[in-house]
């Protein structure tokens, strides 16, 4: 400590030439009682568990008392300088090396303090011999903070702050004793607002009702940890997927002082779990749906022209009584309408189960809208549907296949208009945003409900009578096969939007 360090601490604590001459007064006092007082020191450490354990070994004691009886001595001296400061700092740092924590050598000096008053009695050598206790208790400090111990525990607190996983720390109560940066982001809440909460309130209500907590606490005292999946509410009542380890936490000797948990946010493991799932499940269905069209569709077409045939052979029965024949062809009419029905859909399913792989070329996006929606507009007039298109004229070109992204926006168009069986207004937009080609196709019908669209790219998922559930994941699946996304944004009794982004090829610009 630098000689200009030293005076200002000196005078901050108001140790004057009267406070050092008071202290060398108190010299035969000390000499005669020091033992004592150290005796009863000793005695009161001694009852506490932590620094009882430090203090087992007599001889250690003993050398102690020895140190501390000269310490004292060397406050009557009345001599605080650059040699008092260094054997202070010295002192402090033998505390922190036997692993005596700060708070038990401060409390130290109330201990010396109480003990040494009730033998001094004058009320100005008192306040003198505080203030020394108040500036070795700071060198103390000092020799603490510049230890190895304390830059450890400064590193450890950094590494926990700046990790990317959620950490943090509860009591024996299961309150929150610490919260990092990454819990504030993920849950929503500051370390301010976390700190003596309970951990409740980020388990979903749902799971404490089903005892999650108990089942922790079951794992924990069989294994003294425990590593789970499960989820946890954030501040804004989202449920976010977290993979947890839960440690016991233990002070030197052994005992219980609460848990640490380490929590990851796995939301992107599990989208891209459920995708390979999705896929999975996309490629049994596919396999399964071509092999059943196979086998249905033979079968339907010799159906088929065998109703033309019964057809014909009514009609020639009822050339001399054509009302003879009217229940006949009602009843053909319906068969005939069942089995194109059940053609349409295998025609479907093999469709969804035999898409080729995109033969990709350069293709303008706004020309296929123009070209294929002008295709529909007898179908818009028919239906009572206003189209309206807004594409933007500097659209970048797109590397895809031009017949199977039509087939896409094609199913977008058909459900839209099926979503407004009064009319509607159908809205086409193009656009550039964010390095991405993206294509909206919105109406203005009946609307889904949240669960509703979540669902619309499910397989034979359908929100229509008799229809296949199949349109909306062929597209997702062109969609996807052309590098982009899709996804649905529905009101209900508002309307239906669809979004999809296409990559920009490498080297356009946005």
């Amino acid at each position: 400590m630098s000689p200009t360090d030293r005076e200002q601490r000196l005078k901050f604590l108001g140790l004057t030439a009267r406070d050092a001459e008071l202290l060398r007064a108190l010299r035969p006092l000390f000499e005669k009682h020091v033992a004592a007082v150290e005796d009863a020191f000793y005695d009161q450490l001694l009852s506490f568990p932590e620094t009882a354990q430090l203090l087992r070994d007599h001889t250690t004691v003993e050398r102690l008392k020895k140190l501390q009886r000269d310490y004292l001595l060397r406050i009557t001296e009345g001599n605080f300088d650059d040699a008092y400061f260094a054997d202070r700092l010295r002192i402090g740092r033998t505390h922190e090396r036997v692993g005596l924590s700060p708070r038990w050598y401060l409390l130290a000096y109330n201990i010396y303090f109480k003990l040494l008053v009730p033998l001094i009695q004058d009320v100005e050598t008192i306040t003198a011999l505080e203030k020394v206790f108040m500036l070795d208790a700071s060198l103390a400090m000092d020799a603490y903070i510049a230890s190895d111990r304390y830059r450890h525990l400064q590193q450890l607190e950094s590494i926990v702050n700046d990790s990317g996983d959620v950490i943090f720390s509860l009591d024996t109560e299961m309150r929150f004793r610490s919260w990092n940066r990454a819990a504030e982001r993920v849950f929503g809440w500051s370390a301010s607002e976390m700190l003596g909460k309970h951990i409740s309130m980020i388990i979903p209500p749902e799971l404490l009702k089903a005892g999650e907590l108990i089942h922790i606490d079951e794992a924990m005292r069989a294994h003294g940890h425990h590593h789970f999946e499960t989820v946890r509410l954030t501040r804004d009542g989202r449920q976010v997927p977290v993979e947890v380890t839960v440690s016991e936490l233990r002070d030197p000797q052994g005992h219980a002082i609460g848990r640490s948990a380490i929590l990851r946010d796995i939301t992107g493991r599990k989208h891209l779990e459920e995708e390979k799932l999705r896929a999975e499940r996309l490629a049994v269905i596919g396999a399964m749906s071509a092999k059943l069209a196979h086998e249905i569709r033979n079968p339907l077409s010799s159906i088929t022209l065998n109703i033309e045939l019964v057809r014909d052979e009514v009609e020639t029965l009822s050339r001399n009584n054509p009302d003879a024949g009217k229940e006949s062809r009602s009843l053909l009419e319906s068969l005939d309408s069942e089995v194109r029905r059940i053609q349409r859909v295998t025609e479907d399913y093999l469709k969804f189960a035999r898409l080729p792989k995109p033969m990709r070329d350069r293709v303008q996006l706004n020309e296929i809208l123009d070209q294929g929606l002008s295709f529909l507009n007898s179908l818009f007039s028919a239906t009572s549907v206003t189209l309206r298109t807004e594409l933007d004229p500097k659209l970048p070109a797109l590397h895809a296949d031009e017949g199977q992204l039509w087939q896409a926006i094609l199913n977008l168009v058909r459900n839209a208009i099926e979503a407004m069986p009064s009319g509607g207004t159908l809205t086409v937009r193009t656009e550039t945003s964010g390095g991405q080609v993206v294509l909206t196709v919105a109406d203005t019908g009946k609307g889904m409900t949240e669960a509703e669209c979540a669902q619309v790219f499910t397989p034979f998922f359908s929100t229509k009578v008799g229809g296949t559930g199949l349109g909306l994941p062929l597209t997702q699946q062109i969609i996807t096969e052309h590098g982009g996304q899709i996804r649905c944004e529905s009101v209900p009794n508002q309307g239906t939007r669809f979004i999809i982004e296409f990559p920009l090829s490498h080297g356009q610009k946005s």
